[in-house]
Order: C-alpha cells, then sequence, then structure tokens
C-alpha cells in the first residue's frame, strides 16, 4: 500500500513540474514585433524620399521585452515605450506618442515625430525591407541605368552624337537611379557622387546644386537632363539600359 501512495505521489509532482514548465514557456513567449526595425522610405506632401533626406539621418528602433524600445535617429540615440493594440502600434520617444499602422512586416507612420512626414519601418531580414514595394510605378520605371545618347550645347547647333572628352557618348553621362532613392552620377567617364532623388509632376529632382542637375521625364520613356557646374553647361538626351 505504502509503494502505491508513493507511486500517485510521484505521478503528481511529474504533472505539476510539467504544469509549470508549460506556464513559463507560455510567459516567455517572444512578441512577433520584437527585433529591429528600419525606416526605409519617407513621404513629404505626396513625394517620396529616403529617410535620411526627409529628416536628416538615419531612423531605426529595436523592440525588446517588457515594452522596452531602443532608437537610433542620425547620431542620437535613446529609449522609450512600445505597444500593440489590435492593428495599431504606438511608439512612445521622449515623451512624443506616436502611432502606427501595422502591416505585413511593416509599420507605417503618418506623422513621424510631429515633422509631417510619413515614414514606413520594415522588420529586418524580412522580404518587407525591399524598397521598391512601397514604389510608385513612375518611380519603378526610373530605377535602373539611364546612358546619354546624345547631346546639346547651350548655343550650338543641335544634337550631337559625339563629345569631346570621351570615346562613347554613352560615358558623356551615366546615372544609376537606386531603390533606396540615391542616384549614383558619372560624367565623362569620372565618378562625381551620389545624391538623393524624388519624382513629382513628371519631374525628377537630383539633390545637388553644384553640379546642377535638372531632369524632365518625356512622355516617350527617355529623359532629357541639364547638366551644368563650374565650366560646363549641357543638355542631355538619356535612354535606359535594357
Amino acid at each position: 500500500m505504502r509503494k502505491e501512495y508513493w507511486k500517485k505521489v510521484s505521478i503528481l509532482l511529474v504533472a505539476a513540474i510539467l504544469l509549470f514548465s508549460g506556464c513559463g514557456t507560455s510567459e516567455e513567449k517572444k512578441s512577433p514585433y520584437e527585433g529591429k526595425w528600419i525606416g526605409l522610405v519617407a513621404e513629404t506632401m505626396g513625394v517620396q524620399m529616403s529617410v535620411e533626406e526627409a529628416i536628416g539621418g538615419a531612423f531605426e528602433f529595436e523592440v525588446k521585452k517588457n515594452n522596452k524600445v531602443e532608437f537610433t535617429v542620425g547620431d542620437e540615440h535613446g529609449s522609450g515605450k512600445w505597444s500593440v493594440e489590435e492593428n495599431q502600434f504606438t511608439l512612445t520617444i521622449e515623451g512624443a506618442e506616436m502611432t502606427g499602422e501595422i502591416g505585413d512586416n511593416c509599420i507605417t507612420f503618418e506623422d513621424m515625430l510631429e515633422m509631417g512626414v510619413k515614414v514606413i519601418f520594415a522588420k529586418d531580414g524580412t522580404d518587407a525591407m525591399d524598397p521598391s514595394l512601397y514604389m510608385t510605378e513612375e518611380e519603378k520605371a526610373m530605377v535602373g541605368t539611364w546612358s546619354s545618347d546624345s547631346v546639346e550645347e547651350l548655343l550650338g547647333d543641335g544634337p550631337q552624337t559625339s563629345m569631346e572628352g570621351v570615346e562613347n557618348i554613352g560615358d558623356a553621362l551615366r546615372l544609376e537611379f537606386k531603390k533606396d532613392h540615391t542616384v549614383a552620377v558619372r560624367y565623362k567617364g569620372q565618378d562625381i557622387g551620389e545624391f538623393g532623388w524624388t519624382i513629382a509632376l513628371g519631374y525628377c529632382t537630383i539633390d545637388t546644386e553644384n553640379p546642377g542637375i535638372y531632369v524632365t521625364i518625356n512622355e516617350d520613356g527617355t529623359l532629357t537632363i541639364d547638366y551644368s557646374d563650374d565650366v560646363d553647361y549641357y543638355t542631355f538626351h538619356c535612354v535606359k539600359s535594357e
């Protein structure tokens, strides 16, 4: 009889251990929002641009346990809190509360940091990190490499298919528009730099003053680009590489 008693006690102890073990696992279950979120795309007044251009630096935050969050804006670092209710993600930073709409591994804040700027964050390591998912059709068409096929001087004799200083007219001006809203510019075979770009009303604005680069999107899908620096002023006709 004593043997049966201890057998029952052992069974009860094992059941209790399993029960409490299960409870512990439930409490430690990781939230699907935990992890790093990267600011990919910003929008102001209907114009999309890089987050760096919109707010002056990269923006990311890391969701941690116990509703804590750490963030980085440019060179600034700090901490705050987060919460979720239905499809709304609330982020509290430095006393400012912002609520974003939760999507498929992305969160969209309509008024980030009370700056009137819409910012889309994507969870690091997911398919949502592809910036082209948030581009307009006009922006998608711009992404790629464009090369000049003719050039015209300000007071010249019309479009020319050759240019002094380059063997191939395609090397006179080359622009590589990237998904992150930056464009790499090469002029006469030399790297000029990388600049931000945006599209509005049929024009593409490149964020540089010297050189000045002004882009018109033509109805036939080609580009007319006015390029000027301290020495030169040319108008290029550019086509997209296949």
